[in-house]
């Protein structure tokens, strides 16, 4: 008797994961015509990275000094070769795509760790992921797909995996997690204060791994060529209807000082978040000093941010949505 009637509560667990599979399908198709916008960054990269130390201006280890539009981490070229020897741009949007699903299904048993009493009233999770989740796909496929920014997938998808070790208590995975989001976009180090969030004996373990991760994937491009460093500086246009603008940064390009602003202001806010026992808003903290200083208008970089807010509904909440 007791199989059978935990038959129905089985065969409807999976309601919203249907509904979220189909959803993004249905925005994968959407924006695949005309998509793969960004996707040559990646190609052409990561065959300098691999194939053009003979180059004029040489790849290799010199890619990011001599070529420093390439803000993209070396973990995503290293992605993007794979991906490009697998199938080329379709097979990273499909990747790419089913990521935002990987991104919501970790949501899904981070909170049920954080939160078990969501067992006994399941649906309350299921309604949040279904009805949250579609509206995150719909800006994750424009990401994912249209703009094909591997290397700011890769970054969120890190960043989900460091909450989930940090709750586990795993701080060894939680430092690889944070690492490994830097090695793919360096603005990801936003998310460095979540290292902060582990037990005070535990911290120098997060940041021993993150650390060594990051130097691992840096420091030879430093070594091999110190001009490495001034890529750092690499201006983009200030867009009229930026936020920088309209905090009166009048600059027609990127300000020497707003990269760092960014990253330390996403930080202190990090940090100010763990003191009051708010851990869980770092991402959302992070992403909203980028996007607050940024001199871009991407439709894409809502992406971290609703990533962001996701966690912070289903985690920093008591109850996700009244049932």
């Amino acid at each position: 008797m007791a199989d059978q009637s935990s038959r129905p509560a089985r065969s409807g667990a999976a309601w919203h994961w249907w509904f979220l599979g189909l959803w993004a399908t249905v925005w994968f198709l959407a924006d695949l015509h005309g998509g793969g916008y960004s996707w040559h960054y990646f190609a052409n990269g990561s065959t300098l990275l691999f194939s053009g130390s003979g180059a004029s201006p040489a790849g290799g280890l010199h890619l990011y000094a001599n070529y420093p539009n390439l803000q993209i981490g070396p973990l995503a070229f290293l992605c993007a070769w794979v991906l490009g020897n697998l199938g080329g741009v379709v097979a990273a949007q499909l990747t790419m795509m089913g990521v935002g699903l990987l991104v919501l299904r970790l949501i899904e048993q981070t909170a049920l760790a954080r939160q078990p009493d969501l067992r006994s009233r399941p649906q309350a999770l299921r309604m949040t992921l279904a009805a949250a989740g579609a509206v995150f796909l719909i800006v994750w496929a424009s990401l994912a797909v249209h703009y094909s920014h591997l290397d700011d997938v890769l970054a969120l998808l890190f960043a989900a995996l460091a909450i989930r070790a940090v709750l586990a208590d795993v701080p060894a995975l939680a430092g690889l997690s944070l690492g490994l989001a830097v090695d793919a976009k360096p603005w990801a180090l936003v998310f460095l204060p979540l290292a902060l969030a582990v037990a005070r004996d535990r911290r120098r373990h997060v940041a021993f791994y993150a650390v060594a991760v990051v130097l691992l994937a840096w420091l030879p491009f430093v070594v091999a060529d110190p001009a490495t460093l001034g890529a750092t500086q690499y201006h983009i246009v200030n867009e009229p209807s930026s936020a920088l603008r309209a905090l009166g940064v009048s600059a027609a390009g990127t300000p020497s000082w707003d990269r760092p602003a960014q990253l330390v202001l996403g930080c202190v806010l990090g940090a100010a978040a763990i003191l009051r026992g708010r851990w869980v808003a770092v991402p959302l903290l992070g992403i909203g000093a980028r996007l607050l200083l940024d001199p871009g208008v991407y439709d894409y970089y809502s992406a971290g941010f609703l990533l962001g807010t996701l966690l912070w509904e289903a985690l920093g909440l008591r109850r996700p949505v009244p049932v």
